[in-house]
């Protein structure tokens, strides 16, 4: 599904509708979940099978996340108005009724929507281990250079991080800023989270002597337990690959799976396209980009214990 943005000064003010919207998804979602839980209860168990099952218990959860993304994207007292309506809009509604979607445009109306919406995603990720809502979690951050957060100071975002066009646009360098933020508390968290970063060979290199020295210093804190620094054979990154890939496993053992392909802020230029997946592996689009990632991964030398 392929949603095009319209240029940023075009669109509505966050309004009451985006939000009603969001909540009659919601609700139908929880509604029909009453319904399929009374069904489980009232006929035989024989007659719900497994996959039925796997499919109602990913849901669930995929519901749940975009729910509490929602709640923390509107009450982000720093997140202008008219990017919470876009990313209610254009990610949040679409990924409640669709296992992919695309927002497309100029770089500096993408990147705040689709870097803002990741961020959320990764804080509510940590919300759903904190309230065991998740028994373990998988992130592979595959980019052609060591993740931009991590090569950052806590809440900064240095000049020489991002492109030209995006130092001196608040927007987007908040983007960068809150992700310092999430990301140091995934390598912190500890089992059950694996937090894999991904990266082409001498990419490192590539990155600042400043901000080499941070992420070196970010890979050998001791308290970063969860982060796992993986630089690959390959010296090449497809465009199509470049953006991060999430595993979430529920409860009863199933996997929900969320991805994103974009550009690092060192690129951020002209037109950008940003897509999402989020679903069951059985979703043919969700398998599809699943099974490109982890492809290019294993062939780049990147053993990670994946389905």
């Amino acid at each position: 599904m392929q949603l095009t943005a319209k240029p940023s000064h075009s669109q509505p003010l966050f309004t009451s509708k985006t939000i009603w919207n969001i909540v009659f998804l919601i609700l139908a979602f929880w509604l029909a979940k009453a319904n399929a839980s009374e069904s489980e209860e009232t006929e035989p168990a024989s007659k719900i099978s497994n996959a039925e099952l796997e499919k109602l218990d990913v849901n669930e959860l995929k519901m749940t996340v975009l729910t509490d993304i929602s709640s923390t994207i509107i009450s982000d007292e720093e997140l202008a108005s008219s990017i919470k309506t876009n990313i209610a809009s254009l990610v949040i509604s679409p990924l409640m009724l669709t296992p992919e979607v695309q927002v497309v445009g100029s770089d500096e109306f993408t990147r705040p929507i689709a870097v803002s919406f990741q961020k959320t995603f990764e804080q509510s990720l940590m919300n759903m281990l904190d309230e065991a809502l998740l028994s373990h979690a998988i992130a592979i951050i595959h980019t052609r250079k060591p993740t931009t957060p991590l090569c950052n100071p806590v809440g900064k975002a240095l000049r020489q991080t991002m492109s030209a066009s995006m130092q001196d646009d608040p927007h987007r360098v908040k983007t960068i800023q809150d992700r310092t933020f999430t990301l140091r508390r995934m390598a912190q968290k500890g089992s059950p989270v694996e937090l894999y970063v991904a990266y082409t060979k001498g990419g490192l290199d590539k990155r600042s002597p400043e901000e080499q020295q941070i992420y070196k210093k970010e890979v050998n804190n001791t308290a970063n337990s969860s982060l796992r620094d993986k630089e690959m054979t390959c010296t090449e990154m497809p465009d199509e690959i470049v953006g991060a890939s999430y595993l979430l496993t529920t409860k009863r053992g199933n996997t929900l799976f969320f991805s994103t392909n974009g550009t690092q802020a060192a690129d951020a230029a002209g037109s950008t396209v940003w897509r999402f997946w989020f679903g069951s592996l059985k979703d043919a689009s969700v398998e599809k980009r699943y099974k490109e990632v982890i492809k290019y991964l294993k062939e780049g030398g990147l053993d990670i214990p994946v389905k």
